[in-house]
């Protein structure tokens, strides 16, 4: 296992109070305006810490740029340099001047053992004060992920809500062998596509892999035996274990928002049909949950873990349904035209994601959990695999643009706004989002 996972441990250390923010985004206005915040360079002394310092912002501009509640102003329009910033600090009313409500400014520094010292300040221009003020310190192998804490930093100062820039996407990727057939490889990214890397060779199948939502560890099934088993991976340290043995089709495992459990579909029993598993995390014991001759699957939890909403033509075309836990008060959720696959239950609880498939045409859509308010977000040739981000603001999924074209995927906000496909080197499915990482 490359030793990018290994676990990352670093000095945090608060030098500022945060005062009273004046500026607020206020997410639940889906037609706010974008806050305008202005990101120069970090500063640093030598030509080392120099390039960390314009690399640590960049990535940050990064994460700002693809996110809907900022506007990242343009650098040229920028009145004050880096070391400018970093030897007399800001000119308030230059950078009011550019139309900037919030700075953000910072210094790297290397120390002898190796690490890096990166400190940062946003500031309110209006009221002009600092709203926060921290120091990172990591080795020097982290500087992207510290880059990702502090746009979480900041996006949870100004939103109220927690980030989602520090987390990684693991999904299947797909390509051809030397001998024609298809491998399918379980690899993981971080949200902007960064540090790819795959953790199985394609040798053998592997499905629907989901994260657990409190750890870096993923679940997902894979046939690397002959048999279909659910397997364990602990993402820092690489050790993978095998913590379920089944007969028949096995696919879609998912966790409840406590990772004490796992609702799966299996195909079981003389009938072999597919039904709703769910596995005790601790005993292993696996109970039943769905009895029914019609097609149950795709499983999800809502976040109190006592809801599940699932997929199902038991009323005659593929619809979705939400039971208790116990698999008790099936009730119907979606009755509208077209055929609804794959649901995810946010992790915030009010929003169920999902797949439509209506006249041919494949949707990303979400619905509250009592069934109102549908709204499709995509349409195209091949839609599917919905996902939450941690903070349940943004969904990845996996889209064919056409018969002919490869399997990418796209991240969308829940807005139906900011559509962008982060870039794989091969086909890319099933993917599904990291808790924060830490």
């Amino acid at each position: 296992m490359p030793r990018a996972f290994i676990a990352i441990i670093f000095a945090l250390i608060a030098f500022a109070l945060p005062a009273h923010a004046r500026i607020q985004i206020d997410l639940s206005n889906p037609g706010a305006s974008p806050l305008p915040i202005a990101v120069p360079d970090f500063s640093g002394a030598s030509a080392d810490e120099a390039r960390y310092a314009a690399d640590i912002a960049s990535v940050i501009t990064g994460d700002f740029s693809h996110s809907t509640p900022f506007k990242v102003l343009k650098a040229a329009a920028y009145p004050q340099s880096a070391a400018q910033l970093a030897s007399s600090g800001p000119l308030f009313a230059q950078w009011k001047g550019i139309n900037a409500d919030a700075l953000l400014t910072g210094t790297a520094t290397l120390t002898p053992d190796g690490k890096i010292k990166v400190e940062y300040r946003l500031y309110d221009t209006n009221s002009e004060q600092q709203l926060i003020g921290r120091r990172y310190t990591v080795d020097t192998r982290f500087w992207r992920h510290i880059a990702h804490r502090i746009a979480d930093d900041v996006y949870q100062e100004l939103t109220g809500e927690q980030g989602y820039f520090a987390t990684r996407i693991v999904h299947i990727g797909e390509s051809k062998g030397l001998d024609g057939k298809t491998m399918k490889k379980l690899c993981v990214m971080d949200q902007d596509s960064a540090n790819y890397q795959c953790l199985t060779d394609g040798s053998s199948l592997v499905l629907t892999p989901h994260f657990n939502p409190n750890l870096q560890k993923v679940i997902y099934m894979s046939y690397a035996s002959g048999v279909p088993r659910l397997y364990f991976l602990d993402m820092p340290t690489g050790q993978q274990t095998i913590i379920g043995d089944f007969e028949g089709l096995n696919s879609t495992p998912r966790f409840n928002a406590q990772g004490t459990k796992v609702a799966m579909t299996l195909t079981q029993g003389h009938e072999g049909n597919p039904e709703i598993y769910e596995m005790d995390m601790r005993s292993r014991a696996l109970k039943r949950l769905t009895y029914h001759r019609a097609i149950d699957t795709s499983p999800s939890y809502n976040p109190e873990g006592d809801k599940i909403v699932f997929n199902s033509d038991r009323g005659g075309q593929p619809a979705l349904y939400i039971m208790n836990s116990d698999g008790s008060n099936v009730t119907r959720l979606t009755y509208g035209d077209g055929r609804y696959y794959s649901p995810a239950w946010s992790p915030r609880g009010d929003l169920i994601a999902f797949v439509k498939e209506l006249k041919g045409v494949f949707h990303i859509g979400v619905i509250d959990p009592q069934g109102g308010e549908e709204r499709l977000l995509t349409d195209g040739y091949m839609d599917d695999s919905p996902t939450w981000a941690p903070n349940g603001r943004v969904l990845v999924f996996s889209r064919q643009a056409n018969r002919a074209d490869r399997t990418r995927i796209f991240t969308i906000d829940l807005t139906g706004y900011n559509l962008r496909e982060l870039p794989t080197p091969t086909d890319a499915s099933d993917p599904a989002w990291s808790p924060l990482i830490k």
